[in-house]
């Protein structure tokens, strides 16, 4: 008895012991993606846009008829990934794209407000580069760039593509990711509530692979469930411990 009593508290020590090391996958952290197989026009409220090699392209947009889509989106804190390329040519006009990854009211209605990654063409006598801000709008005032940062000089920017991962934390921590490396973070609390995500350009840019968590994805901060599966193997340990020490008295 004492020998299968020892066997069974090695084999349950064992397994906790690999649970404890497996990754935590957070079920429901996904809240939503959109991978773009199809013009989903139930669930996104789209301008100018149409479907090339399934990624999201405008048609002919400019600063009068811009290329916009957006969708309701209700997270406020956790982490936005999306994928971005640069598809036409720089001409030297202000070929803009933003993600409103939090805006509270429907995009361009009266008293809009949001916070963005915004995307501008620099140029000079290294060729092009790219710069890339956090923008802010609110109470009908003049745009807030709270954080910049600028890409590395290129001789063309065209065929460019980012893979960007943003994240924010309840303290109002925002924190972006281009291409796995950090290239900013800022902390802003004047927006803490969103219901819509969207995607502006003047037809210059594709958007693709968008995947929205309501936990934090990168950047090292443990989800809370996986914190969680890690202090119950801890738990467990203690337990079979215990029992191993009683029954081999």
């Amino acid at each position: 008895m004492k020998k299968n009593r020892s066997f069974l508290g090695f084999g349950l020590l064992t397994l906790v012991c690999i649970l404890s090391f497996i990754p935590a996958n957070v079920s429901g952290a996904l809240v939503w993606s959109e991978y773009f197989n199809e013009l989903d026009f139930d669930t996104w409220t789209m301008q100018s846009c149409q479907l090339i090699d399934n990624e999201l392209h405008g048609i002919n947009g400019d600063h009068i008829s811009a290329v916009m889509a957006y969708r309701e989106s209700t997270i406020s804190t956790g982490t936005w990934k999306f994928d971005l390329t640069e598809i036409g040519e720089w001409g030297e006009e202000l070929d803009i794209c933003k993600i409103f990854f939090m805006s509270p009211l429907e995009l361009e209605v009266p008293n809009w407000e949001y916070y963005a990654l915004s995307i501008v063409h620099a140029s000079g006598s290294g060729g092009e580069r790219l710069s890339y801000t956090i923008e802010k709008y609110v109470n009908n005032l003049p745009k807030i760039l709270i954080a910049t940062h600028l890409g590395e000089w290129q001789g063309t920017t065209k065929g460019t593509h980012h893979h960007f991962a943003i994240t924010r934390v309840d303290s109002g921590l925002m924190t972006v990711f281009l291409n796995g490396t950090q290239i900013m973070q800022v902390t802003d609390t004047e927006l803490t509530t969103t219901g819509w995500f969207g995607f502006y350009t003047w037809d210059d840019w594709s958007l693709d692979n968008v995947e929205v968590y309501n936990t934090i994805e990168i950047g090292g901060t443990l989800p809370l469930v996986t914190i969680g599966v890690v202090g119950a193997a801890v738990i467990g340990i203690i337990v079979v411990s215990i029992y191993f020490v009683r029954f081999r008295k």
